[in-house]
């Protein structure tokens, strides 16, 4: 990929803290198939999550799921543009 960014390199990455559109979260899992990030915030209080009929079922983690690439699939999404790591992302000799 000509940007840098590979599915290894993110997934290094689970566990730590970065900010999502100034938001302190925790990248949580990198899903491959599409490609997505997983972020917690942290610190914020549980949603209502629903059920598959749309009915309220438990509180749960608030989670964004970020898609990696954009539309023509080799493109930063606009949603990953966002992130900012503390230190910046792992290069290839890290």
């Amino acid at each position: 990929m000509d940007n840098g960014i590979t599915l290894e390199r993110l997934q290094s990455l689970v566990g730590t803290e970065l900010r999502y559109q100034g938001i302190r979260c925790m990248l949580v899992d990198v899903l491959e198939e599409p490609p997505v990030l997983v972020l917690r915030p942290l610190g914020a209080e549980p949603v209502i999550q629903a059920d598959n009929f749309g009915k309220p079922m438990r509180h749960a983690p608030q989670l964004f799921e970020l898609p990696v690439f954009g539309p023509d699939g080799v493109s930063l999404s606009a949603e990953l543009q966002l992130i900012r790591v503390p230190g910046g992302l792992p290069t290839a000799g890290d």
